[in-house]
C-alpha cells in the first residue's frame, strides 16, 4: 500500500496509526483503520488491544540493555491489564502497547488529563513480585533497574524507589544515565510531572531521554516545544521498535495540537 503523506512530507496521521497498531500483533484482526478523505476516523481505532507479552518484553528491557533476559513469570499478566496508559516514558518495564486506547490522543487532545496524577493502584501478582525480589539482588546492576521499571510497572512505586536507591552507587559509567532516567520515570508516574520532566532536560542526550522530553512536553501542554525532541527521538531509534512507532505517533499528535 503506498503511504499517504501530508504537505510536509511527513506521513499522515492515518498512516502512523496503523504503524502503531501494526507493533501488535493482532492488530490486523482486531481493528481496521484507515484514511476518510485525509482524516483518520477515530472511532475505528480500537481499544483494548491484546498485547503479545514477548515483543512487550522486548521493548521493557531495551532501555537497560537487557534484551536477551528470560520473561518473568506472570509478565502476560501484567500486560494483559484493561487499563490504558496513554503518557508512557521510555524506561524498563514500559512497553508501547500500554497505549491501548487510542482515542483520547486522536480526539479532543486533553493532556492534562492523560498524565499521571499520583500512585497507580497495583497490579502484579505474587509471581511477578517474586521475580522482582530475586532480580533486585542481582549482581548486575542492570537487571536491579529492571527489577525497580517492573516494580514501577506493576504499580509497586515504593518498592521501585527503594530499589532504585540500593542501585544508585551500582550504576556509574553508562549505567548512570540510565539509573537517572529510570528515577525521573518513577516521578513521573507518580504525578511528579514537572519534576520528572526538570529531570529529563538536565540529563545527558539518549535516544529514551529524547523520547522522554519530546513526552513530557507534549503531555504538559507544550506540544510545539514536544516536536523538536520528539523528532529526534524518531530519528535516533531502531526503525522496527515499538518505541519509534510511539514515537511518531506522539510526534504526529504534537504536530496536530502545536
Amino acid at each position: 500500500m503506498t503511504p499517504n503523506h501530508t504537505p510536509n512530507g511527513q506521513p499522515s496521521l492515518a498512516d502512523l496509526t496503523v504503524r502503531f497498531l501494526a507493533t501488535r500483533p493482532d492488530a490486523a484482526a482486531a481493528a481496521a483503520v484507515g484514511p476518510a478523505d485525509g482524516e483518520v476516523e477515530p472511532h475505528e481505532v480500537a481499544a483494548g488491544f491484546r498485547v503479545e507479552p514477548r515483543a512487550a518484553w522486548a521493548d521493557a528491557t531495551a532501555p537497560v540493555g537487557l534484551v536477551k533476559l528470560p520473561v518473568p513469570a506472570d509478565w502476560a499478566g501484567l500486560v494483559g491489564q484493561p487499563a490504558a496508559a496513554f503518557a508512557v516514558p521510555m524506561a524498563a518495564g514500559n512497553f508501547p502497547q500500554r497505549v491501548k486506547d487510542l482515542h483520547p490522543l486522536l480526539t479532543k487532545f486533553d493532556p492534562a488529563a492523560l498524565r499521571p496524577t499520583g500512585s497507580p493502584p497495583a497490579v502484579g501478582s505474587n509471581a511477578l513480585r517474586t521475580w522482582v525480589e530475586k532480580q533486585a539482588k542481582a549482581a548486575d546492576p542492570a537487571g536491579r533497574l529492571l527489577a525497580a521499571g517492573v516494580a514501577r510497572a506493576a504499580g509497586d512505586v515504593e518498592r521501585a524507589g527503594a530499589i532504585l536507591t540500593d542501585a544508585e552507587a551500582l550504576c556509574t559509567g553508562d549505567l548512570r544515565a540510565v539509573w537517572e532516567n529510570e528515577r525521573a520515570a518513577l516521578l513521573w508516574q507518580t504525578g511528579r510531572c514537572d519534576e520528572a520532566a526538570a529531570a529529563w532536560d538536565a540529563m545527558t542526550d539518549t535516544p529514551a531521554v529524547r523520547f522522554n522530553r519530546g513526552m513530557a512536553r507534549l503531555f504538559l501542554g507544550r506540544s510545539a516545544e514536544a516536536r523538536a525532541e520528539l523528532a529526534k527521538a524518531v530519528e535516533a531509534l531502531p526503525e522496527a521498535g515499538g518505541w519509534n512507532a510511539l514515537a511518531r505517533l506522539y510526534l504526529a499528535v504534537a504536530e496536530i495540537n502545536g
